[in-house]
């Protein structure tokens, strides 16, 4: 058999396969947008209607630890590009070669 005629008919196969599964998920689906849905529900990332909730709760975020993060690590890498070296690295080094001595 020829096997260039075999891969074309895997790949029609595969196709089909493809496609069917994303037909069938198509027709499962209750909504596609909140149009879909009563008024008093909003259309989920399931494709599911769901109902609004009675309350809503915000919580505050700090991101203050978050940023002084970013921005050290920033600095850090600016630092390593700019003079190819890496701060700190020689006593590391040194430290490592301590331990393993003893």
């Amino acid at each position: 058999m020829n096997k260039k005629g075999v891969v074309q008919i895997v790949a029609l196969v595969l196709a089909l396969i493809i496609l069917a599964y994303l037909l069938i998920t198509f027709a499962q689906r209750e909504c596609n947008s909140n149009r879909d849905c009563p008024g008093n529900a909003y259309c989920g990332t399931d494709y599911e209607c769901h109902e609004f909730p009675d309350q809503i709760i915000v919580k505050q975020t700090n991101y203050i630890s978050s940023a002084a993060i970013l921005g050290i690590f920033l600095v850090m890498a600016a630092y390593i590009f700019k003079t190819g070296k890496v701060p700190f690295y020689k006593e590391i080094k040194n430290k490592i070669k301590k331990l393993k001595e003893d």
